[in-house]
């Protein structure tokens, strides 16, 4: 049986005297109409600009004519068909046509319909309908991780976008990229790509990770911004722990930096020196192996920031640290 609901006009009585606690209810028939299908349709997936037809069956299961009629129709949604066109006959059935245009819709979408008859004792008749309309404009992958990088290496990712509909796709990052971030931008008919290449030698000393968010606006009406997230880890020939030194506690003087050879190699270091005051390095030992240890002394009184620079012997590129007394 098709949705139907009791629909009551309000009373207004006139004369002296009190009111009613209540108004009569009108009384209402049960339904003349049966509907196929009955309840809720679901419409599934519909693509941007997809235009889908449901077909309804009513069938008149009383003894007299019955004259379909429309009472109210949602957004983007129209029906024809022979059931509107003339009374349905004692024991007929006629078609009715409900098509569901998506178009400037995007995502879970409820639709519903009232119908109403002729005759005033019958109630209101609902075809409730739902769908997913899909987005205009997609990106595959929205989030790259380039995993561990090591220096001097340049991965590259890709941001692919398609528009289901074909039309032309122009993309534009709304915010100034950091230097180590270089983009490449392609362009065409329905597609378009963000490419991003990470410049690890560019990557400011004591930086080891790093998490982007890329904002992308687009001429997609419905689909005008994108957020992109790239991620990566970094790792330098000789890998330093940790890879900034922050004094914080006015009693500490001195703080170990350990350096690694991710290669496992035995490695000396060259020279160590620090740029900027307030700090002064320590090396206890010029032997070489895959593990080397050097000490900060802190001799800054106040707030201090400088550079530790190690250079190594062979090929190795030089090292910078951080150093910062943060009281």
């Amino acid at each position: 049986m098709g949705s139907f609901r009791l629909m009551l006009p309000a009373c207004l009585l006139v004369g002296s005297g009190p009111l009613p606690a209540h108004a009569p209810a009108v009384e209402v028939d049960p339904p003349r109409l049966r509907i196929e299908p009955a309840g809720k349709v679901d419409l599934g997936s519909l693509g941007p600009r997809e235009r889908k037809r449901q077909r309804y069956t009513f069938t008149n299961v009383s003894g007299a004519p019955l004259a379909l009629r429309v009472f109210d129709l949602a957004p983007g949604v129209t029906v024809d068909g022979p059931a509107l066109r003339q009374p349905i006959l004692p024991g007929a059935g006629a078609v009715l046509d409900v098509w569901v245009d998506a178009t400037d819709w995007v995502g879970f979408q409820p639709r519903n319909i009232r119908l109403g008859t002729d005759d005033p004792r019958q109630g209101a008749y609902y075809l409730p309908t739902r769908m997913v309309v899909r987005p205009d404009l997609t990106v595959d992958p929205a989030r790259l991780d380039f995993g561990e990088v090591r220096v001097p290496s340049s991965p590259r990712g890709t941001f692919r976008f398609r528009r289901e509909t074909g039309t032309p796709v122009v993309l534009r990052v709304t915010q100034p990229l950091p230097p180590y971030l270089v983009l490449e931008q392609e362009g065409g008919q329905g597609a378009a790509s963000l490419s991003f290449a990470l410049r690890t030698r560019q990557v400011p000393p004591g930086a080891t990770m790093g998490f982007e968010r890329i904002q992308v606006a687009t001429n997609a009406p419905l689909e005008p911004r994108f957020d992109l997230y790239l991620s990566w880890h970094l790792r330098r020939p000789i890998d330093p722990a940790p890879s900034r030194v922050v004094f914080q506690n006015a009693r500490d003087r001195s703080l170990p930096v350990r350096l690694t050879a991710l290669s496992g190699q035995p490695f000396r270091i060259q020279k160590a020196q620090v740029e900027g005051p307030g700090f002064e390095v320590d090396l206890p030992s010029a032997t070489a192996g895959p593990l080397q240890e050097v000490t900060v002394i802190r001799t800054a009184q106040a707030a201090a920031r400088a550079m530790l620079v190690l250079t190594f012997e062979g090929d190795f590129e030089p090292l910078k640290v951080p150093l910062a007394y943060l009281p």
